[in-house]
């Protein structure tokens, strides 16, 4: 199988993904009038002048590792939110941390995958961003 017939084996997962290079929450960051870090809001992302739009195959990222973590916080009632984790292929480079918008909700790229660019394809890991969620 070559590059196109991968990505395109994996188009049938595509769903319109908006990636914010420029908002990066491992960098410094916004700041405020005393020159205080402070988090990205939901405005920051709707005003984000250097947004970029794809349609890029994001599917579930299932592992022990996270079923483990969503068992212990549903048994320790930790919350009632089940962690967001997918996996994202894209044929574009972005950062470990840059803001990602897709599926409804808003995720940071946590990691990529360790065969960074097989295939001209990168895999890079997407963790929920509560604190940007909307309030239900």
């Amino acid at each position: 199988m070559d590059n196109d017939d991968l990505y395109e084996a994996l188009s049938i997962y595509a769903v319109p993904v908006k990636v914010h290079p420029q908002l990066n929450v491992l960098d410094d960051g916004k700041k405020n009038a005393l020159n205080e870090v402070i988090p990205f809001t939901r405005d920051d992302l709707t005003d984000d002048p250097d947004v970029e739009s794809y349609n890029d195959p994001v599917v579930p990222r299932s592992s022990s590792a996270v079923l483990s973590a969503m068992m212990a916080q549903s048994l320790g009632g930790g919350g009632n939110t089940i962690p967001r984790e997918y996996a994202w292929y894209s044929e574009h480079e972005f950062r470990v941390g840059t803001l990602v918008e897709c599926k409804g909700h808003i995720f940071q790229i946590d990691e990529v995958a360790p065969n960074e660019n097989t295939a001209n394809i990168y895999v890079y890991y997407l963790k929920g961003d509560d604190a940007l969620e909307p309030a239900v």
